[in-house]
């Protein structure tokens, strides 16, 4: 393993030992647990705080892929049990979103500044799009769950300042 990605996994696993407590993870306390420099971190990343944008992004995104959403009893009619889907898949993401809020945050806001198209946005947005099976033209599926994921990530970024 190079250094770049031996920082990155003793970030990482600082972020998950900290249960998203971001101050806890410092430059320093990663360069120790990496035993490398601190000039090394400062070299590979631009900042500290784009470190922990790089393994944040990660460790949601290895959330996104891993996702199963739990499912329920459904509508007959196929529109109204992709309503009854979406917003129950949404209340789960949602609820990730709010028990991990540092991360979360950190993610969302690396998304909207980094305006990548394999994003953890992006990928929300093709998992939601898993939920809309009946007959909607795809330009109009794709719209509304830009739309979703767009105000759930306004609505939590509100909640959590």
């Amino acid at each position: 393993m190079n250094q770049r990605e031996k920082i990155i996994e003793v970030t990482t696993e600082l972020i998950i030992e900290s249960q998203g407590d971001l101050s806890q993870v410092t430059a320093r306390k990663i360069a120790n647990r990496a035993e490398v420099g601190l000039g090394l971190i400062h070299y590979h990343f631009e900042s500290k705080d784009q470190l922990i944008t790089e393994c944040v992004q990660r460790i949601i995104n290895k959330e996104i892929r891993t996702f199963v959403p739990q499912d329920t009893e459904y509508s007959d009619n196929p529109i109204e049990a992709d309503k009854q889907r979406l917003a129950y898949w949404a209340k789960q993401v949602f609820n990730f979103f709010y028990a991990n809020k540092s991360i979360s945050r950190v993610s969302i806001l690396g998304d909207l500044q980094n305006n990548l198209t394999n994003s953890n946005s992006e990928d929300t947005q093709r998992g939601f799009l898993r939920a809309l099976t009946s007959d909607i033209d795809d330009e109009k599926k794709k719209f509304m769950i830009f739309s979703l994921v767009s105000i759930m990530q306004a609505a939590f970024y509100k909640i959590i300042q």
